[in-house]
């Protein structure tokens, strides 16, 4: 007995694909079809069966039942959250990276309901905000309640993160992490009023996640969203104001955590070698490459002195994590809550443990499985009584 076929729009199939940025081939591999099976689907020559038509919903995100709506839903292009960037630049971003975006929002909608519209953001404030960069990046470490000499006394470049991240709470910008599974972009951040979202790249170096963080803190200064992208080649891409806008998110970033009255009495210490570029970047917990970004700009090295290190750079970028050196690696639920953040986690177990919201919401807030929702709240609460 064949199977039955399902009749859906292939317009639609198109839609959902192309809001991925992904090709026919790389949809019809995700699916496990023949491409020219996908394309005769797509263009209504052929039809998926029921069973194809939920790996079809799942490979793109969208319930089964929008696949047989006469025509595309109306939803927000991801341009239109990326104005900073150009299309051409917007139209190669991964699908990983697109559902990264819809990942924020998704947070969003939660932040909403558990706060209601009442939630403060300092963001609010965005016009008694300093103009001068120097000026901002002190008056944000003053904000956070920070001191440069405080974030130089912590060793690890991983608390350092988790400091800023609280802090950042605590003023109404909310952190997250997450596996990105591409390593070309660090980093988005997506602009909103009461409830503004970073989403860090968890394969990146700690070092590099610090200085992405405020890399995409700017941007949401500057009331836009966008994303922290590894290598400078899609700058050929961006016109003067966003290539202005990009180059400003990278100074402020490099500014806030490397403040230029501390690093001048720093290098006066001890002779500028590869040594002493290492002990900078572990002392200040960014990359050697922000370090050379400030030397670059206090024309202590050249630019091409700078861009010969670029792949270098690149590389460092990277988080490398050897089998077995990661102490939440191997727990899934370590893994969860690293990305959730602790002050996130804490509020929607407390919206469900006074009832506000049930089971199946707060598993869907966590990211979790309704069956797996008793286990993580366990290891989150043994967590923080340590």
């Amino acid at each position: 007995m064949s199977e039955v076929l399902t009749g859906v729009n292939g317009k639609i199939i198109k839609w959902a694909r192309e809001r991925y940025n992904m090709s026919c081939e790389e949809a019809a591999s995700s699916i496990g079809v023949d491409v020219s099976k996908y394309c005769n689907w797509e263009n209504g020559l052929d039809f998926p069966t029921y069973a194809k038509l939920k790996k079809i919903s799942d490979v793109f995100k969208r319930p089964s039942a929008i696949f047989f709506f006469p025509n595309p839903p109306a939803l927000p292009q991801v341009k239109a959250d990326l104005r900073t960037l150009p299309n051409e630049v917007v139209s190669m971003l991964s699908k990983n990276v697109i559902k990264q975006i819809e990942k924020a929002k998704a947070y969003q909608i939660n932040l909403q309901e558990l706060y209601g519209n009442d939630r403060y953001s300092i963001l609010q404030k965005r016009e008694e905000f300093p103009k001068n960069i120097t000026h901002l990046s002190s008056y944000f470490r003053a904000l956070l309640s920070i001191s440069i000499a405080s974030q130089k006394n912590i060793s690890s470049d991983k608390e350092v993160f988790e400091m800023y991240r609280d802090k950042f709470y605590m003023v109404g910008i909310y952190v997250f992490k997450d596996s990105f599974k591409d390593d070309s972009v660090s980093g988005l951040c997506v602009n909103d009023y009461h409830y503004p979202i970073i989403i860090i790249n968890n394969s990146m170096s700690f070092s590099r996640q610090n200085f992405t963080l405020f890399h995409e803190l700017y941007h949401l200064i500057s009331n836009t969203s966008g994303a922290d992208i590894i290598r400078d080649d899609y700058y050929t891409y961006l016109n003067k104001a966003q290539t202005s806008s990009e180059r400003s998110c990278d100074i402020f970033a490099n500014e806030f955590l490397i403040p230029s009255f501390d690093f001048e009495n720093e290098i006066k210490k001890c002779k500028l070698n590869d040594q002493r570029i290492c002990d900078l970047s572990t002392l200040y917990s960014v990359s050697k490459e922000a370090i050379m970004f400030k030397l670059l700009k206090m024309n202590i090295i050249s630019h091409m002195e700078y861009d010969s290190l670029k792949e270098t750079f690149y590389g460092d970028a990277l988080r490398i994590q050897s089998k077995g050196t990661h102490k939440s690696g191997g727990n899934h639920y370590y893994k969860m809550l690293s990305y959730l953040g602790n002050n996130y986690t804490k509020d929607v177990f407390n919206s469900f443990r006074s009832g506000r919201i049930d089971n199946i919401r707060a598993s869907e807030m966590l990211n979790s499985k309704v069956d797996h929702l008793h286990q993580l709240e366990n290891v989150f609460y043994r967590g923080t009584k340590k």
